[in-house]
């Protein structure tokens, strides 16, 4: 017969190397609590885990969760941008007297190519955006300006400057109504955003125009989407981890990038989840 799981850990995820982690602790033998606060539509249960979804009720009610559901070891995993329960967990770690870890992915880093923007603020964001000029945007038919191939006849032709930014706004629904002011004056850009969900909101309706999908990891893909939306800017999260395709979209169109930075946060970290993997299984007697 089986011996129960002398451990119990409560992971704190929001990305996929979060998930990762959970699958890989509870083949290691670990009792695994993977847990997102506010996740966007249906979320499978990571292999081998128990879900948790949504609030825990503050900080006071994630320590009660710890205490009730004897959690003997935790792991903040969130997205880098979860601000508030980045805050929390920091503020609590001490208090629990737990083994606490934390994974932290590695920032985008900008090339070349790239024509970043990045901003600690979103107020900051939205200024830098009201004090750029649009540009011509996407040439109907032009796959990038690395792809394109010379034509004489196209050169003599002046490029239509976009009146004002058509900007493809991609920071999360739980972030979409910070970046709203993009729409109103000075800045009067025309928003477009992803949403692969019916739970969008009607009081963006007005404000944005929806996308059915979610981002794809093919270049080609939101090369094309790109072009047909006639984007003149990207505006996104810096989230870390692998490079997305939207960024190397962007990139062979000459489009500026405004991004903005996560809040940071003190503390040793891993970088990668096979490392906090392998500790864990080392506190844990495991490995």
């Amino acid at each position: 017969m089986p011996t129960k799981p002398s451990h119990h850990a409560l992971i704190l995820g929001g990305t996929r190397d979060a998930r990762q982690l959970a699958e890989a602790l509870a083949t290691a033998g670990l009792r695994v609590t993977y847990a997102l606060h506010a996740p966007t539509g249906a979320v499978a249960t990571p292999a081998g885990c128990s879900l948790h979804t949504g609030s825990f009720g503050g900080e006071s009610g994630l320590a009660d969760f710890i205490e009730t559901r004897a959690v003997t070891l935790w792991i903040n995993a969130l997205h880098p941008h979860a601000a508030l329960m980045q805050a929390r967990t920091v503020a609590l770690a001490p208090r629990l007297g737990l083994p606490f870890y934390r994974l932290e992915r590695p920032l985008w880093r900008p090339t070349s190519s790239d024509r970043w923007h990045q901003h600690i603020s979103v107020e900051a964001l939205i200024e830098e955006v009201a004090n750029t000029k649009p540009g011509a945007g996407p040439s109907v038919g032009l796959r990038s300006q690395t792809d394109a191939q010379p034509n004489t006849r196209d050169q003599t032709k002046p490029k239509r400057v976009a009146a004002a930014h058509r900007l493809l706004l991609t920071v999360g629904p739980q972030s979409l109504a910070d970046f709203l002011p993009l729409a109103a004056p000075p800045v009067k850009a025309r928003l477009f955003t992803r949403r692969f969900d019916t739970n969008r909101g009607s009081e963006f309706d007005a404000l944005v125009t929806w996308i059915d999908g979610l981002p794809d990891p093919s270049r080609d893909a939101e090369t094309a989407l790109i072009e047909s939306y006639q984007i003149t800017a990207l505006v996104t999260k810096n989230s870390g981890g692998p490079r997305p395709a939207k960024l190397d979209a962007a990139a062979a169109f000459g489009l500026p990038v405004f991004l903005l930075s996560p809040p940071q946060v003190e503390g040793p970290a891993y970088t990668r989840w096979p490392d906090i993997r392998d500790a864990v299984l080392a506190v844990t007697d495991l490995r």
